[in-house]
């Protein structure tokens, strides 16, 4: 796959990816976080194993990875797939997908932080600004533009969750661009995947069987969105595009969720407020300058 493909896939992703913060809200009206979370990951296992079984065929048998590849691929899924998804649907049952979109909006800056720690990339001057501008940017978002509830510690419990989704997402791509950039990505995402699926079915089991599955429209129409184009696709370019372009650089293209979370809105009606536009905005300013500054 050429750059140019690899970028058009990853844009497509990150479209995926902020309509999933919409969708994901409407599914956790009829069913509670985990369980949610399973019914994706069992959709978007299901995509894969397709995806898989297409590309490869009987080949598929011939495959080996060492036990170290499969240890790092398990990191990468308890990271990026299993604590990623927690955070993120109990982020999403108390705050609103734009604030949540904003602040994962500082997964670029934090996989930049975690470059510079456990793959020995220095930062410019012009970056730590760009870090500092988004790191102010988060803290607005945060306090809602109330400062007075920094200095009483009284922030929403939802974007607390979205931030440490941002840091542990971060985290997997620091482990991919590290340990794992000569493994294929669709595999590398399929088995990590089916890790993840296993651990939200031990998790959410016992409620899966305690209550009734929706039968809603909109709640499947959520979770098969969410487990063929945000799980199976999504996952598989993303991962595709952090061994081919780096994790820095990959991570960057984040900045298109809030963007589109934004423009999505008022189709899902979700109201925009000041304080969202003002920290947004010197979120992506950080993230912009950030950006220009990786081309000087």
């Amino acid at each position: 796959m050429n750059r140019s493909l690899t970028l058009l896939f990853l844009v497509l992703t990150m479209l995926f990816w902020a309509v999933n913060f919409h969708v994901t809200k409407i599914a956790l009206q009829s069913y509670s976080s985990m369980p949610v979370a399973f019914w994706r990951f069992l959709f978007g296992a299901v995509t894969l194993l397709v995806i898989i079984v297409v590309k490869y065929g009987s080949s598929l048998t011939k495959i080996r990875m060492t036990l170290r590849t499969l240890w790092y691929i398990g990191l990468v899924s308890f990271f990026g797939i299993f604590l990623t998804i927690y955070f993120f649907n109990k982020g999403l049952q108390t705050t609103s997908a734009v604030n949540g979109s904003l602040i994962l909006a500082t997964s670029p800056i934090i996989t930049a932080i975690l470059a510079y720690f456990f793959l020995n990339r220095k930062f410019n001057n012009q970056q730590l600004l760009a870090i500092g501008l988004s790191l102010v940017g988060v803290i607005i978002l945060l306090v809602k533009g109330d400062l007075g509830q920094l200095l009483t510690l009284n922030l929403e419990s939802g974007d607390l969750f979205i931030l440490g989704m941002a840091f542990v997402f971060s985290l997997s791509q620091i482990i991919v661009d590290k340990y794992l950039s000569a493994v294929n990505s669709i595999l590398m995402t399929s088995i990590s995947t089916f890790i993840g699926l296993l651990m939200f079915a031990a998790i959410s089991t016992p409620e899966l069987l305690a209550t009734p599955v929706p039968v809603d429209l909109p709640f499947w129409s959520s979770i098969l969105f969410m487990g063929v184009l945000g799980t199976g696709v999504g996952y598989v370019a993303f991962y595709y595009a952090v061994v081919k372009l780096g994790a820095t650089t990959t991570a960057l293209y984040g900045n298109l969720i809030p963007l589109f979370t934004v423009l999505l809105a008022f189709p899902f009606g979700e109201e925009i407020y000041a304080a969202q536009l003002v920290g947004g905005f010197v979120v992506i300013a950080g993230l912009l300058i950030f950006g220009q500054s990786k081309k000087g």
